[in-house]
């Protein structure tokens, strides 16, 4: 019950300071014209509520497709990336040092690329592949109001990825260095059971947790791919009309789930090694 009361603290005072955010344009325009527009403000955070009855009014039922169709991208790609990150690691982690130092240095290249550059490039190959071989792999941008994903998703994931990468190799490799691994080579388990049943067990709670770090990149980056690709998402809408009740909508559409899915993660995991039981 007490944790419960800290969450519902958290989640209460987080969207109070989003909510007060939103207005910070009325008294910012005010200050730079000699002015304190705190009436204005009270007026404009007085006005959103209630919320659904506001986003109707101004924004129409249409809304909720951009926020779903965001979100879909955001968490299929927070998906792939992990899934992918964790496989080559593993992966890396059966070669021998040297050839693993090689394979670590050229992903770490790849992490010194600028998002846009990425974007570009995966968008400028699927149209060299389609003039040269007349392979269509998938559209590079949004046209009709149509929905793509397949680009999308692997544009915003590669980066991400990278990092939960160079994060896990950390992880794995500080894991391989206890005395639970060289016991486990003494009992003659192979190097890929350990690696998949004792070092991923205890590393994915690290990573896990310095996954958060890797959402927020995510949504920075996720505003530059709907714009680039024409995408109906929230954060495209955002930018077409700029206003302070459009920002409460589009942060809130974003931190609820994710804060939910973070405080139930964290929740799990440290509620599994308080009872010093098995992660998964």
């Amino acid at each position: 019950m007490k944790k419960l009361s800290k969450w519902l603290l958290q989640l209460t005072v987080a969207f109070i300071g989003i909510l007060l955010i939103s207005g910070l344009p009325i008294l910012i325009t005010g200050i730079q014209q000699g002015e304190f527009r705190g009436k204005e403000y009270s007026q404009h955070i007085l006005a959103l509520f209630p919320i659904s009855n506001f986003m109707d009014q101004y924004y129409g039922p249409h809304i909720g497709e951009y926020i779903t169709y965001s979100l879909e991208i955001l968490f299929l790609a927070l998906v792939v990336a992990i899934f992918l990150a964790l496989l080559f690691t593993i992966l890396t982690m059966l070669f021998k040092e040297r050839t693993r130092q090689r394979i670590k240095t050229i992903f770490f290249f790849l992490e010194s690329f600028p998002d846009i550059l990425v974007i570009l490039l995966v968008q400028l190959t699927v149209i060299m592949i389609h003039r040269n071989t007349g392979i269509f792999l998938s559209k590079i941008a949004v046209t009709g109001g149509e929905k793509i994903y397949m680009l999308p998703v692997f544009c915003l994931m590669i980066l991400p990825m990278v990092q939960l990468y160079r994060l896990s190799m950390l992880t794995f490799e500080a894991e391989e260095r206890k005395m639970y691994v060289e016991l486990s080579k003494s009992l003659g388990f192979s190097k890929l059971i350990i690696l998949i049943i004792h070092i991923f067990r205890n590393a994915i709670v690290s990573i896990f947790f310095q996954s958060k770090k890797t959402m927020w990149f995510m949504l920075s980056n996720l505003f530059i791919l709907e714009r680039m690709f024409n995408m109906p998402g929230i954060m495209f809408h955002l930018s077409q009309n700029m206003s302070g009740e459009l920002f409460l909508i589009t942060v809130c559409s974003f931190f609820l789930p994710v804060f939910i899915l973070y405080s139930f993660g964290e929740w799990y995991f440290l509620r599994r090694l308080n009872r010093g039981g098995a992660i998964l």
